[in-house]
């Protein structure tokens, strides 16, 4: 039995544009962890030439994070809400 047998067209929409909002949000999400460590590292670089506390970056990086987090939440979100707009 194939597999387009089993579902409906329409239930074989929804788990591609749930497929796609997973594609977009870890995308999203994979960007900012990028971005935020290398912001981080350059951080932490001139801290240690400064010979800074390093707790308040430590923080600003972990609050970074749940924003990249909350950010690719909202994408996944989006493009959900917007699929069922016809």
């Amino acid at each position: 039995m194939t597999r387009r047998a089993m579902f409906s067209s329409r239930l074989e929409r929804r788990r591609q544009v749930r497929r796609f909002a997973v594609l977009i949000a870890a995308t999203v999400f994979a960007i900012g962890i990028v971005l935020v460590g290398i912001v981080a590292v350059q951080g932490f670089d001139f801290l240690g030439v400064a010979e800074a506390d390093r707790m308040p970056l430590g923080l600003a990086v972990l609050g970074a994070l749940a924003c990249v987090f909350f950010v690719s939440l909202f994408a996944y979100a989006a493009v959900r809400l917007f699929s069922r707009i016809d």
